[in-house]
């Protein structure tokens, strides 16, 4: 790492090759003492050295060998050789010192060949095809090695040129060499969203961090004081900087900027990292398994942010800054996503579009509710309900025992129903006392309720195991009895294959209707066999297919009312399946399994075919080991959860169990994932209240002008829109409000149709003039408004209102006192001063906030040409220099911004030299200020017309115009206000004397487009005739025509007499007839045309002031001049070779002797 002491010990070293550069740049190169070699091979031997060895060395080797040769016949040679040798791998301080002995050899000619060569191979930074995606796995890696070899040969370079630009390589200094430096590593920064130029930077740092960054003052700032360490930055005296302390700070402020960008991707790179393997484990869980493309995926990910973990982080020990705090799964988990807090508990919402709230819409509640009822489609006998048909007919008749007998099972039924609620809220109350502090008593109890899950199971039947056994073989028995109806145990050929056909028609089942169709198909085949057959099927479903589920237990819940044995037997299979899967809960390939079991027992407990209480029962085993079961919670709570929470026998158990997994949730240290399904679950079973967006319902009279404005106005319906705005009722306030409500936000609009929108303003103002003030007022007050709120979100609309201003500008709504009130506005609103100055911040207008300058520039693209004459002009002109000051005066300047000022400005202005610095801007500004102070007497009646011309707006709006200008303009002087004043005066006289002749003027200027009408159609008859008939069209080329030596002789009296005209004017009149036109002034021309078939030549005497006079001269002088420069060139040439040949034959030892010519 670059530190000061290094930055002492190498010194010594880069002070003594500085002086050497500087000496030679300004002395001829330095010539060896004794015979040097010119012979090509000692050349060719030296080149394949540079090419080979110039990083390996050694250089006292090297520099003797060069000291041996002529080396000046092969300048290129060299310096192609040292750029080859730069790119391999070595020591660059050794081909520093080889450098810079060839420069003192070569000057001043080596130095900027081999940086401009030098400069180009790090100009390749592979940016351009960064945003490119490749195609193939082939041609991403062949991009990673293109990118590794690039590296590779740009490194050694890199320290090359950033050394040479301390020793004052450029002949302008170590400044310039600082800023070529900087724009290279700003252009390694810039446009590379992969950040593969990140180890560039990081050699860069490891190497020159101290000179060209200065002392590390970041740690003090972050309040590590360290007085040992402020000793240790400071230089011993004789010590200077090698770079300006200026350019230091810049180039910090770049470095700290770019560490801070590659911070920000890297947290973010982490964040899709994390959620990458979310999505990877979910995907995991519904399928078994993680497709390729997804895990090729994920290790990309993977590779790329370690990559830019270990960059990042050696950013940061190289520039002494912290490196980012990278996000986890679990502090991801713990921000944003814990919205209830764990002590805190909610409400059950009791809203929805159902009475009760029990389903989500008429469709869910009809799909659950309106079971078909086979009674009334199937036959009795085959529903086995025929006995129980008879008993109900005996029983008016009879003792009626029968009905007593009902009447008492179902208040047994009841009663048992009551009593395993109380119990489960008992259970369900000393489980919360117990949550925060489990026991292995829970565990026990826990282990006991899950012995029996069925419909039937409570702890009353837990406790009594053979009064358990002995109801379960009465109730099959009975069952027995019911629903076998003189049917064997086997199935007969037909019924089989009917309800073989049944079972594959089940999974394609995918709407109620069809599944009603299948249960009644299947009551018809009813039997003891065929539903032992179908519980089979039913508790095999694929786990998979979860969304067959909801159609089962609807085909189930359709079949259960009248045999129940089906539901018993399905929630047996779930109940052994749940055991089995409890067992086992660690198995992580189960979890598919776990997810179909879980959610078919919500599907049935929505069907009633599991009772309600029961699935609470489930739930609550599942919250007493909370940390195995949380995707089974989840995928409880979002299959039932809301059914449960709505229903009226198990909200209030519901709302406590959902508490304490809420506690449970914010009490346990849980990864994002879980964190993620138990914040879904939660609020699919209990959604928050969301606030119905606030709809505007318009009025007709108002919707049919919102309509008007937003979808009928364009360009060629700008008419008949006007027609139809005219036609409303102005006078009604409400009307008239909303009229001027919509005219005033073109950001409503599209942006294309804002110029008819001012159109339309300049149009009813005939009609309705108070109404365009109204607007023009309020689009002002908008403009005010964004500078001093400067709202992002509201960027949009200040464009379209500065751009409205514009257009109404255009079409004479306003003046052009009112435009450049606005303009200066924004460069000055929000400030105490006036001008521009660097440094000056504002709380409304940031110091790298340049959006005041998109606003400048739309305004001067929408309507800036017309301010191309008089005053008007000069006003701009003033304004455009104080806008680059403005731009000067914050930090640096977006790409898009300042592409869109460069565009402005050439569009307005493209003679006017872009000022790019604050120096050339103040200078300029003080220029303009000085010519202000000692006034300009030229604003006459002349400028006042060219101020009219430049203001298109009407003469009323001018005098305000005028009347505004001083205040919006801070360069204006008091004799400006003065002659202004005067101009006022010279325009109210101008139209009173318009006024009085306006009828003569219009009666006048009638006839004449009258009689022009008719001599244009006159003419153009005339062409039409003479048109067939014209001869070809004249393409003879010119020929070459040789004067007589009179005429040359006259020619040349011409032009020398043109040449003295002013001597000869004074002189006596000796000239004679050959300056007699040059003494009028004349060029004389050769005129070729044809008659016929013959050439025919005249001579024409020209004003010498015409144009055609004045091109020929110019181009005859600049035609002269080439040949004057290209003669110099020739002649330095031959003059070169000259002295080569004469040094070539010194260094043979052949003495050479001059003879006097």
């Amino acid at each position: 790492m670059s530190t000061t002491a290094e930055y002492v010990a190498k010194f010594p070293r880069r002070k003594q090759l500085l002086e050497t550069v500087e000496k030679y740049w300004l002395d001829e190169a330095r010539r060896p003492g004794g015979s040097l070699d010119s012979s090509l091979k000692k050349h060719t031997t030296l080149i394949n050295r540079l090419k080979s060895s110039l990083l390996v060395g050694p250089s006292e080797a090297l520099i003797k060998e060069i000291d041996g040769l002529t080396l000046t016949k092969y300048l290129e040679e060299i310096v192609a050789a040292v750029v080859e040798g730069a790119t391999k791998k070595g020591d660059t301080e050794i081909a520093v010192d080889v450098i810079v002995h060839l420069h003192t050899r070569l000057a001043p000619d080596f130095l900027p060949l081999l940086l401009q060569q030098l400069l180009a191979i790090l100009a390749t930074t592979g940016a351009s095809n960064a945003n490119a995606v490749p195609v193939t796995k082939d041609a991403e890696k062949d991009k990673e090695k293109e990118d590794k070899e690039r590296l590779g040969r740009q490194r050694p370079v890199l320290r090359i040129v950033a050394e040479l630009a301390m020793l004052g390589a450029w002949a302008e200094g170590a400044t310039k060499g600082a800023s070529e430096v900087g724009k290279i590593l700003k252009g390694f920064m810039t446009g590379d969203p992969q950040f593969t130029n990140l180890p560039l930077i990081s050699t860069f740092l490891k190497y020159f961090a101290r000179p060209y960054l200065g002392p590390n003052t970041t740690s003090a700032q972050n309040g590590e004081s360290d007085t040992n360490g402020s000793e240790k930055d400071s230089l011993p005296q004789g010590i200077t900087e090698l770079i300006p302390i200026e350019v230091q700070k810049k180039m910090r402020e770049l470095f700290e900027n770019y560490f801070s960008s590659a911070s920000k991707t890297l947290v973010k790179g982490q964040i899709r990292l994390l959620e990458q393997d979310r999505r990877n484990h979910e995907a995991y869980i519904k399928s078994g398994e993680i497709f390729e493309d997804r895990q090729q995926a994920y290790e990309k990910m993977t590779k790329a942010v370690e990559r830019l973990i270990v960059g990042v982080t050696t950013l940061a020990e190289l520039l002494g800054l912290s490196p980012p705090t990278l996000p986890t799964a679990a502090s991801l988990g713990k921000s944003g996503l814990q919205i209830v807090e764990s002590a805190s508990s909610f409400t059950v919402r009791e809203d929805g579009p159902v009475a009760g709230g029990i389903w989500d819409d008429e469709e869910e509640r009809r799909f659950y509710e309106d079971l078909v009822d086979l009674k009334e489609v199937v036959p009795s006998g085959l529903l086995g309900i025929k006995e129980s048909k008879q008993d109900a007919a005996e029983g008016p008749n009879g003792s009626g025992s029968g009905t007593g007998e009902d009447v008492g099972v179902d208040e047994k039924q009841k009663q048992k129903q009551k009593a395993d609620e109380e119990d489960l809220q008992r259970q369900l109350e000393q489980m919360d006392l117990n949550s925060d502090q489990p026991t292995s008593t829970t565990d026990t109890q826990s282990q006991v309720q899950a012995q029996d899950m069925s419909r039937t199971a409570s702890m009353s039947t837990v406790e009594d195991p053979v009064q358990e056994t002995q109801v379960d073989l009465d109730e099959e028995a009975q069952v027995v009895q019911d629903t076998s109806v003189g049917e064997d145990d086997g199935l007969q050929s037909g019924p089989a294959a009917r309800l073989t056909a049944l079972f594959s028609a089940l999974p394609e089942a995918n709407n109620r209707e069809v599944v009603d169709k299948l249960a009644v198909e299947f009551a018809f085949l009813n039997s003891k066999a065929a539903r032992k057959r179908l519980i089979k099927f039913i508790g095999e479903v694929p786990k998979q297919r979860t969304d067959l589920l909801p159609h089962y237990a609807r085909f189930v819940a359709t079949l259960d009312r009248h045999m129940p044995d089906i539901g018993t037997g399905v929630l047996q299979i779930l109940d052994e399946e749940m055991r089995y899967l409890q067992r086992k809960r660690l198995v992580r390939e189960l979890d598919s399994l776990r997810l179909k079991n879980v959610r078919f027992y919500g599907e049935l407990a929505k069907f009633k075919v599991a009772k309600p209480y029961t699935i609470l029962h489930v739930l609550k085993v599942f919250l007493d080991e909370f940390k195995f079961n949380i995707e089974n919670i989840a995928n409880l709570l979002e299959t039932a959860g809301r059914f449960l929470l709505r229903f009226e026998g198990t909200k209030d158990t519901a709302k406590k169990m959902v508490e304490l997994m809420r506690r449970k949730q914010g009490t346990s240290h849980l990864d994002q994932r879980h964190q993620v399904m138990l914040e879904n679950a939660f609020y699919m079973c209990n959604p928050p209240e969301r606030v119905a967006r606030e709809v505007v319902v318009l009025s007709p009279m108002q919707s049919f002008i919102q309509h008007l404005l937003h979808d009928i106005l364009m360009k060629r319906t700008l008419d008949k829109v006007l027609k139809l705005l005219r036609k409303l009722h102005w006078e009604d306030a409400e009307t008239y409000d909303f009229i001027l409500m919509s005219f005033t936000s073109p950001n409503d609009i599209k942006f294309g149709n804002i110029p008819f929108l001012a159109a339309l303003v300049h149009d009813l103002q005939r009609y309705h003039p108070e109404f365009s003030i109204s607007v023009v007022e309020q689009v002002m007050e908008d403009i005010r408004i964004g500078m001093e709120e400067n709202i992002f979100k509201h960027n949009q609309k200040r464009i379209a209102t500065i751009r409205y201003l514009g257009e109404l500008y255009m079409y004479r709504v306003i003046g052009a006192g009112v435009v450049f009130e606005t303009l200066w506005s924004l460069l000055s609103f929000g400030h105490a001063d006036p001008f521009p100055i660097p440094g000056r911040e504002s709380p409304i207008d940031a110091i790298d906030d340049f959006f005041r300058v998109r606003l400048a520039c739309t305004l001067l693209d929408t309507c800036g040409a017309c301010f191309d004459k008089g005053s008007q002009a000069r006003k701009l002109d003033h304004y455009l220099v104080m806008l680059q000051l403005y731009v000067t005066c914050k930090t640096e300047i977006p790409m898009d911004v300042e592409f869109m000022l460069t565009d402005t400005l050439d569009t307005l202005r493209p003679k006017m030299t872009h000022l790019k610095t604050f120096n050339e801007a103040a200078a300029k500004v003080d220029e303009i200020l000085a010519l202000g102070a000692e006034g300009e007497g030229e604003d006459d009646a002349e400028s006042e017309d060219g101020s009219e011309a430049g203001d298109r707006g009407p003469v009323d709006a001018d005098d305000l115009v005028d009347a505004n200008d001083a205040e919006a303009n801070p360069m204006l002087t008091e004799r400006d206000e003065v002659e202004e004043e005067e101009e006022e005066n010279v325009v109210l006289i101008k139209s009173q004397n318009k006024n009085e002749r306006s009828e003569v003027d219009e009666q006048a200027e009638s006839e004449f487009d009258r009689e022009f009408a008719r001599l244009l159609a006159d003419t153009t008859d005339t062409r039409r005739d003479q048109r067939k008939n014209a001869p070809p069209v004249f393409d003879t080329a010119v020929p070459l025509i040789r004067k007589r030596p009179e005429e040359q002789a006259r020619s040349t009296a011409n032009v020398n007499g043109i040449a003295n005209t002013s001597a000869n004017a004074n002189g006596n009149g000796d000239a004679g007839l050959l300056t007699g036109n040059a003494l009028e002034g004349k060029m004389q021309f050769m005129l070729l045309s044809k008659k016929g078939n013959r050439q025919q030549i005249r001579s024409l005497d020209i004003p010498v002031d015409s144009n055609i006079a004045m091109n020929s001269r110019t181009h005859q002088a600049q035609s002269k001049a080439e040949q004057e420069q290209l003669k110099r060139l020739v002649l330095q040439n031959e003059r070169r070779l000259e002295r080569a040949e004469v040094q070539d034959i010194e260094t043979r030892g052949v003495k050479l002797r001059f003879l006097p010519s």
